[in-house]
């Protein structure tokens, strides 16, 4: 069995603490309607503002092409720091904190 065909229809939800910037009405909806752009198989991307930051959380309806192993640092690492680099101003250095992440 491949990779892919293992990780078809697992799903995941994710939420993490973004800190580090100035939470706005405006910025609020490009970031959530930007990582649901980049989020095909996304659920829900849920966007709430907390004391200079965000809470985040995203649910997946499937993982694949990514495993377990690859999907959450890629998202971290990448899809999240470039759509808030793009659409939220900082305050500070921009942190990304994984509160919980559940897969089923």
């Amino acid at each position: 069995m491949s990779q892919n065909s293992k990780n078809a229809g697992r799903r995941a939800k994710f939420k993490y603490l973004i800190k580090g910037i100035v939470p706005s009405r405006e910025s609020q909806q490009d970031l959530q309607r930007e990582l649901h752009e980049n989020l095909p198989n996304a659920v829900s991307v849920v966007i709430l503002p907390v004391v200079e930051g965000y809470a985040l959380e995203v649910e997946m309806a499937d993982l694949a092409p990514f495993t377990e192993a690859s999907f959450e640092p890629y998202f971290a690492e990448h899809v999240v720091p470039e759509a808030v680099s793009i659409h939220c101003q900082s305050r500070g250095p921009v942190q990304l904190q994984l509160l919980k992440a559940h897969y089923s």
